[in-house]
């Protein structure tokens, strides 16, 4: 019988396992058994080079996600673990020089609705989202051109679709704003930079770049998954991409909003088509008017000031480096500065760039 076949029972209460505290993500030590249980975001079954069985597993909580790994699985394990499922884990926690934290996982249990306690694993942004909502109210309100604010007040009500999946959706799988409301925060704050650029640049329609910027990422709403337990691509995100989700999603929309100007619909979903920048980084255009560019480095920009106070946060207090960063594709210098988070946070991992796994090595355009 395998060990994850010969878990005890015992322990059914939410906030504790076995008499042990959840233990979080940005808790974990190098070095130390852990105990505790987590969301299985991502698994993948594989043969080891002995024919064995392993798991690769991606595990989450509300403070962060570690990748993990599971040898020789029991069949029940292998039959009923799915992403979304909360599982309890036992096993080492460790950082390798080579590939970065792991947990090398020993038992696991798929654990039913009632043995956990659902807050401490979702991710939230930061930000209050009565806050976000208050500042995306007072972007909408400074629109002044008819057809675009009637546009943006149908497209974001927060009592249907697409605003009230907008209002809950995370920006991206985990690259940034990776969490519940992270569309919302990032959308909001790309919009506020942009109408500032806006503002100083007397050729720049500032009503077409809130717009743009509000609108740019929407097409994630149907892209992402809007399961917090099983962050991931939809069927319809892989397959056209929330570029292309997003174009017809925002065409749709404007189709409901009388006499919208055709001259004015083309270079608002010119925007959304050209914010990634590159086609190679998966926009099928690139920018082409003084909007658009303003949109493209502003979401840009924002995003990868996220990823480095994501990175911050979860460097230890005393290192001067961050873990490898996948989407900035390089680690991020801390220094003598105030760390984001601290040693209570969790643990940096340190190295060369050519010591990154080549996957972390490829861009990646989750902007």
């Amino acid at each position: 019988m395998k060990l994850s076949d010969a878990w005890p029972e015992a322990a059914r209460d939410t906030g504790d396992l076995e008499g042990e505290p959840k233990i979080n993500v940005s808790d974990l030590v190098d070095g130390e058994t852990v105990t505790s249980y987590f969301v299985c975001s991502e698994r993948e079954v594989r043969t080891t080079k002995n024919g064995g069985t392993m798991i690769n597993l991606t595990l989450l909580d509300a403070t962060g996600q570690v990748k993990g790994v599971h040898f020789e699985p029991s069949e029940d394990v292998v039959a009923t673990l799915a992403p979304g499922r909360v599982v309890k884990v036992q096993g080492r926690y460790r950082i390798d020089p080579k590939w970065g934290p792991q947990l090398v996982v020993d038992r696991l249990r798929v654990l039913g609705e009632g043995e956990y306690d659902a807050a401490a694993l979702v991710p939230v942004s930061p930000v209050a989202v009565d806050e976000l909502r208050a500042r995306l109210a007072t972007l909408v309100e400074g629109v002044t051109e008819p057809h675009v604010r009637a546009l943006l007040e149908r497209a974001l009500a927060p009592d249907r679709e697409p605003g009230a999946t907008y209002a809950v959706a995370p920006a991206a799988v985990r690259m940034h704003h990776a969490y519940r409301h992270g569309l919302l925060e990032h959308s909001v704050v790309v919009a506020e930079v942009a109408a500032g650029v806006a503002d100083r640049l007397p050729t720049v329609d500032g009503d077409l770049v809130v717009a743009g910027a509000l609108l740019h990422d929407i097409g994630k709403v149907v892209s992402y998954s809007s399961d917090p337990f099983a962050p991931g691509f939809t069927d319809a995100g892989r397959l056209h991409g929330e570029i292309v989700l997003g174009h017809d999603m925002v065409r749709g929309l404007i189709d409901e909003t009388d006499g919208f100007p055709a001259e004015l619909s083309s270079r608002l979903r010119h925007i959304i088509v050209a914010h990634h920048g590159e086609k190679e980084k998966g926009s099928p255009v690139v920018p082409m008017t003084r909007e658009a560019i303003v949109v493209h480095y502003c979401d840009d920009m924002t995003a990868r000031v996220a990823a480095v106070d994501d990175a911050e946060r979860a460097t230890a207090a005393g290192e001067r480096w961050s873990a490898f960063s996948r989407m900035l594709e390089t680690f991020v210098y801390v220094g003598d500065g105030p760390a984001g988070g601290g040693a209570e946070d969790a643990v940096a991992v340190t190295g060369d760039a050519d010591d990154a796994p080549a996957e972390e090595r490829l861009p990646f355009a989750d902007t």
